[in-house]
């Protein structure tokens, strides 16, 4: 997923390369912590882990930072929105750096919005005077270094070992999320219930099921195509698509991978889906790009862009929250596309 040098826009199209797993390390919770702050719920301390090692949560969290890209929507979910004090805004688009869908999970809460720092490392001092207890940030790209020096100032837990930086699926946040608030099962019922949205918009849908899918899209001058590791992949799999190897084993882990226009042809599936939420002149490029318009894709109606910017954002973030609003929202226009008739709108 994202670089930390990439713009708010490429941070969207989700097309940087993921860096390299960093070693093990150990977390620390602050010293004057109040244990009876977990009074009002059992199973404290307890312990989440992570890539930098284990982190104990010794109460409670009262006061909760998020500093990873999309780790606000699990806690809000969680229904920890009023213990919610400070909130890491990598778009300055929304309230409290909150997407529209996961607006009405606030509760009432106003945490702070801490712009996003240059080159995405955490800003210790903005963060330091929230006065936080737990610091969350799975879907983050934290360094050892960061990880340690947000320690001194609470428990913090970093990204899951085995995935790239960002790109831990978003079942697998919830849960470890969950498990910081001591709130496991709360998390596993979410899960199951976004699970289950997919497997019954896919069991109502036979014609997903096998059918070929790709998503592209184009970003300074190149196009690009993603990988099964992002999840607008993962989301179009979920569906029972599938996305044909050849094309995007390039990109391996790296989210994406540049396709030269020759090449195009390699986007001719039963579905190509175009990320285009930041990108809002694509659709006149490509319809005046003679390559592209030589497709069967195009030709038969076969090819979908999204370009509504909060829409391409919920494909993004694909988060417990974020999923079901990008499933209400495509799955109609995905099942136009793929009806086999090409004067069906998509």
């Amino acid at each position: 997923m994202p670089h930390p040098s990439l713009s708010r826009r490429a941070l969207l199209a989700g097309t940087a390369g993921a860096l390299g797993l960093a070693a093990a390390g150990c977390g620390r919770g602050r010293d004057d912590a109040d244990p009876g702050a977990s009074a009002g719920r059992g199973g404290y301390p307890l312990t989440v882990e992570h890539r930098f090692g284990a982190t104990e949560i010794p109460a409670e969290p009262q006061r909760i930072v998020t500093v990873g890209l999309t780790d606000v929507d699990a806690v809000l979910a969680l229904g920890a929105g009023p213990r919610l004090v400070g909130v890491t805004d990598f778009y300055e688009e929304f309230a409290y750096g909150v997407w529209p869908w996961a607006q009405g999970s606030l509760g009432g809460a106003t945490p702070e919005v801490i712009p996003r720092p240059e080159g995405d490392r955490p800003d210790l001092e903005l963060i330091a005077a929230l006065e936080p207890d737990l610091i969350v940030g799975l879907s983050s790209a934290l360094t050892q270094e960061d990880h340690d020096a947000l320690s001194v100032l609470a428990p913090t837990v970093a990204q899951l070992g085995g995935f790239p930086d960002r790109g831990a699926p978003w079942d697998e946040m919830t849960l470890a999320i969950g498990r910081a608030l001591n709130r496991e099962e709360e998390a596993a019922g979410l899960v199951a219930g976004v699970k289950g949205r997919f497997a019954g918009v896919s069991a109502s849908h036979p014609q997903f099921q096998g059918a070929s899918a790709v998503v592209a899209e184009r970003l300074d001058g190149t196009f690009l195509v993603l990988s099964p590791a992002d999840p607008r992949s993962r989301f179009l799999e979920a569906l029972g698509f599938e996305v044909p190897a050849e094309v995007t084993e390039p990109a391996g882990d790296s989210g994406a991978a540049p396709l030269a226009e020759e090449d195009l042809g390699l986007l001719d599936r039963d579905l190509l889906v175009w990320n285009a939420g930041f990108s809002p002149g694509l659709r006149e490029e490509l319809a005046d790009h003679r390559v592209y318009q030589s497709l069967d894709a195009v030709a038969q109606g076969r090819a979908l862009i999204v370009d509504d910017v909060v829409v391409s954002g919920a494909l993004a973030w694909s988060t417990v929250l974020s999923l079901p609003f990008a499933l209400e929202r495509l799955v109609p226009r995905i099942a136009a596309a793929v009806d086999g008739d090409p004067d069906t709108p998509a």
